[in-house]
């Protein structure tokens, strides 16, 4: 099943990306546009939930 972004939230996408861009976007290209930005900040969440582990000192490092 392919996930979809609500009607309601499609119209406040189009809203926000015609004020920033100045362009309409139909349904379906705000469609598009909305799931590629919610898979953007997930991977960089998950970027920055990975730095912040690797900085993290592993409890042998600890004790030194």
């Amino acid at each position: 099943m392919m996930t979809r972004i609500s009607p309601a939230r499609i119209k406040e996408l189009q809203k926000l990306l015609k004020e920033q861009t100045g362009k309409d976007y139909s349904s379906e290209e705000a469609q598009e546009a909305g799931l590629a930005i919610m898979r953007f900040v997930i991977a960089k969440e998950q970027r920055k939930q990975q730095l912040q582990s690797e900085a993290e000192p592993t409890q042998d490092e600890d004790k030194s």
